[in-house]
């Protein structure tokens, strides 16, 4: 597909079929999240794939906005201490915009694929840490399930509510 294409079918997908991402697939999309920025070209964005049901179920047990059931997820995550350390203070929340770049690029590359997906943010590192085997320096930035959407897609996707994506020129206030 052409990239706009793309950008204007990708929605969000909650209603997954049970069938298994092919591991190429998932390889291509762990490509294009490893072609997202990250600031100083620093090594401190890792991601994690999961396609054991037993994991996702404890994933989605303790995390109240992973409302779907999907048979992958993609988690996308920060080392701390190389983030700090290397790139100082201002990576601990520079990453979170480099870890949103990889999880666009994985949204755009699921939708090519034909694949749902969608964004969802864990409320507490602790428990996921501890599902996951994390070590405290590493952060859960973004889940992402993905998987062939079952076939009751909202058609059209939902619009953008009133007032959001105001684009000004030049000045606040002067709409573009």
């Amino acid at each position: 597909m052409e990239t706009f294409q793309v950008l204007a079918k990708r929605r969000t997908c909650r209603d997954f079929k049970k069938d298994s991402v092919p591991r190429e697939i998932v390889e291509k999309l762990l490509s294009a999240a490893k072609r997202a920025p990250t600031a100083c070209n620093m090594p401190y964005r890792h991601f994690m794939v999961i396609d054991d049901p037993r994991v996702i179920k404890s994933v989605r047990q303790i995390s109240p906005s992973l409302l779907a059931n999907p048979p992958l997820l993609v988690v996308v995550m920060t080392d701390l201490k190389v983030a700090v350390e290397d790139t100082g203070p201002l990576a601990e929340f520079s990453s979170y915009v480099d870890s949103g770049a990889a999880g666009e690029n994985i949204l755009i590359a699921a939708t090519d694929f034909g694949l749902g997906s969608q964004f969802t943010m864990i409320p507490t590192m602790a428990g996921i840490q501890e599902v996951l085997g994390l070590p405290d320096r590493y952060r859960v930035d973004l889940i992402i399930p993905i998987g062939y959407p079952e076939d009751n897609p909202i058609k059209g996707g939902v619009k953008a509510k009133s007032g959001a994506n105001v684009v000004f020129y030049n000045k606040f206030g002067e709409t573009y």
